[in-house]
């Protein structure tokens, strides 16, 4: 057996499907299975059922990819150790993240890490919260980044900022023609939402049912991106992170308006697996974010303002 191979095979099982792994692992297809045929005829047992939707796992593959997870895990840990012993911060690093922070709250961390240590490889999955959480219990990802970040078993949260939520809409709507946003103001009015199950979402569903604010939800969205598009065109109304409508804002897309008399925060944190001794450039970046995220953030929106002529906020 090849660490190629295993690795090849643990993306089969969490992907069920060869095209995304080829993808992933920029191969072919072909190369997939052609790899998964000869672990097959080295171990001499079926791992794998193909079928025309997905891919099952017969109860041997089970027991190998628990197998291979830890093998291919204690490969990563061995190889960060003695790059340690190198005195150099170096080696690969996988990250996961919601969408919205590794748009708009990561990149100005990320850009100072690479600066300082450019030998680590960094691999980013973009994911929605929940698959996050499961990437990082389940060893496919080193650090995890979420937004109303949850203490869960076998887990550690680091928290690390704090955003606001703020209404965006388009120039046409009634309200952006307000000077100061109640968020009583809200009630009535079409909303484009957030899907159910995003943390964000429920975070803003409990804050307008607290105050008994009723919106007219028209559509649901798990793309930020699209959301804001949906927003634009006039399709509604919207409550999202501020650092994610700060383009809007200076380019004059979206008008973005604070909510004066209730600050909905929107905490931010790290998360990996508890007990696990963080590798150098792992600790290095939660150092970074930790201490001095917030500082770079800022630097970065400020950059970004900069020339800009008054009144264009």
């Amino acid at each position: 057996m090849e660490f190629d191979q295993l690795r090849l095979f643990v993306d089969l099982v969490r992907e069920q499907s060869f095209t995304k792994v080829a993808e992933r692992n920029f191969i072919t297809q072909p190369a997939v299975s052609l790899s998964i045929q000869k672990l097959e005829d080295e171990l001499g047992t079926k791992l794998l059922e193909r079928t025309t939707r997905k891919v099952l796992v017969t109860e041997e593959g089970r027991i190998l990819y628990e197998y291979a997870r830890e093998i291919l895990e204690k490969a990563r840990e061995v190889k960060s150790v003695l790059q340690e012993r190198q005195d150099r911060v170096m080696g690969p690093m996988r990250l996961a993240t919601v969408h919205s922070i590794g748009l708009y709250e990561l990149p100005a961390s990320l850009k100072e890490f690479i600066r300082r240590y450019p030998e680590v490889n960094i691999h980013i999955d973009y994911r929605q919260a929940e698959q996050v959480y499961h990437a990082v219990v389940d060893g496919e990802a080193d650090l995890g980044f979420v937004a109303f970040p949850e203490v869960r078993s076998g887990m550690s949260v680091v928290p690390f900022f704090e955003d606001e939520l703020v209404v965006i809409c388009n120039h046409e709507h009634a309200l952006a023609r307000k000077e100061h946003l109640r968020l009583s103001d809200l009630s009535g009015h079409g909303f484009i939402a957030f899907e159910a199950e995003i943390p964000t979402r429920k975070a803003i569903d409990a804050v307008l049912h607290a105050h008994h604010i009723r919106v007219d939800i028209r559509l649901q969205c798990d793309n930020i991106e699209i959301l804001k598009k949906m927003v634009e065109v006039g399709l509604g109304v919207s409550l999202v992170p501020a650092q994610s409508a700060r383009a809007e804002e200076r380019s004059g897309a979206l008008r973005v308006l604070r909510v004066t008399d209730h600050v909905i925060r929107r905490p931010l944190g790290i998360i990996h697996r508890k007990g696990k001794t963080l590798s150098r450039p792992q600790q290095a970046l939660v150092d970074l974010v930790t201490q001095e995220g917030a500082e770079l953030l800022a630097q970065d929106t400020a950059q970004q303002y900069a020339g800009l002529p008054a009144g264009s906020r």
